[in-house]
């Protein structure tokens, strides 16, 4: 078997080594060493990238207790090859690891809220409780947090037999395997983790909540540790400052106060354009109705809009068609498209709008259909378009 050097010596960045077995694979080459620092994926965590006698690694993984390395070329030697792994990688998942096992301890033991799910991502990682947990809680979780890490408490990874293990007070289910790998943060904590782990909680760094959120019933918290935490505490600081000289306060209570009636005050004026709008648009459609000449049946009318969208276009159909016995052209360029309408109320004839616009929207190179009352569809902008546009409703219009 494979010397788990990284068990021991989880910040060894390089290592000599030889190759006891290599053979081809989809993937290129599959290869045992006596002795490694790749650490296998599993446990929540990937592996880290790296290279042996050159050649990069693509996948580390454990399978029956062996560790298999994968590699996309064939190396050129057996005996003493040179292993170098990513260390910055390295010290970064062992924080993120680290830090999750400390914050699912200090849960477990303060609200007795179990941890169902781990997860260690490239950019935010994240545990699932079966609680949820009130911003109370999670303001006495991150002292707890913060104090274990202040602590310096020894981190030891030990190997077991299940026997072994199931007399030992671990928190957590216990994964059945020939080899049961422990996690022990002294006096603190014991869990059954195949990941790797800092020498001591104080080289785990400041952990910081990022965010939360209910999912499948369990509560997801996301966190960052050690260095991605000071990242994100220092983005934090300059948003911050960014905010205050926005809305030129000095603090972040003030900042928060002027935010919260700002917001009220948007409520305010979307509700009060709304409001407007509607009257804005029982305008346009009196105007319509007052220009409307004489047509079969009743009366017709063009109109080009400006600054209005195909749901308030259609309520203005809807309202004009249901008052009046109108057709109406309606259209109304939106970026590079011209949105066009036509339509009329039941009692009208001689006119079919869907039969009519299906043959203009071919020509134009647009889409849209309609029926013996309403016809809607786009086209690409252009003034021939328009003028095409209005074209047809003057032809209707001047029958």
């Amino acid at each position: 078997m494979t010397e788990r050097i990284f068990d021991d010596a989880p910040l060894l960045g390089q290592l000599t080594a030889n190759i006891t077995s290599l053979e081809p694979c989809p993937q290129g080459f599959r290869v045992t060493l006596d002795q490694t620092i790749f650490f296998p994926r599993g446990g929540g965590q990937p592996c880290e990238a790296g290279s042996i006698d050159g050649c990069p690694v693509t996948d580390v993984y454990e399978e029956e207790g062996q560790i298999f390395h994968i590699l996309c070329q064939q190396p050129a030697h057996r005996q003493g090859v040179e292993c170098r792994i990513d260390l910055e990688g390295r010290r970064d998942h062992m924080q993120q690891h680290s830090g999750q096992h400390v914050i699912s301890a200090a849960a477990q033991q303060l609200f007795d809220n179990p941890t169902l799910i781990a997860r260690i991502e490239e950019e935010t990682s994240h545990i699932e409780f079966a609680q949820p947990m009130t911003e109370e809680q999670l303001a006495a979780l991150q002292l707890r947090v913060d104090e274990v890490v202040a602590q310096r408490l020894p981190i030891r990874c030990t190997y077991h037999t299940p026997e072994e293990a199931a007399r030992l007070p671990v928190r957590g289910k216990i994964t059945p395997h020939e080899r049961i790998r422990l996690v022990d943060i002294e006096g603190f904590d014991l869990n059954a983790c195949g990941g790797t782990h800092c020498p001591d909680t104080g080289m785990i760094g400041p952990v910081r909540w990022t965010g939360s959120k209910m999912v499948r019933g369990a509560f997801r918290l996301y966190f960052r540790a050690g260095q991605r935490a000071l990242a994100d505490s220092l983005e934090k600081d300059l948003r911050q400052l960014r905010l205050g000289a926005l809305l030129e306060v000095e603090s972040g209570p003030e900042a928060e106060e002027k935010i919260t009636a700002l917001h009220t005050r948007a409520a305010f004026l979307e509700e009060e354009v709304r409001r407007l709008r509607q009257q804005l648009l029982e305008a346009e459609g009196d105007a319509l109705v007052h220009r409307a000449r004489p047509t079969a049946g009743g009366v017709a009318a063009y109109r080009l809009l400006e600054g209005w969208n195909n749901k308030e276009i259609k309520a203005l159909c809807d309202r004009l068609t249901k008052e009046h016995p109108i057709l109406l052209f309606l259209a109304c360029r939106q970026g590079e498209d011209l949105s066009l309408m036509v339509c009329q109320p039941k009692q009208m004839k001689g006119f079919h709008p869907g039969q009519q616009m299906k043959e203009f929207f071919a020509s134009h190179g647009g889409r849209g259909g309609g029926s013996a009352l309403l016809a809607q569809g786009m086209v690409p902008y252009s003034p021939q378009a328009l003028a095409d546009f209005e074209a047809l409703a003057h032809s209707v219009m001047e029958e």
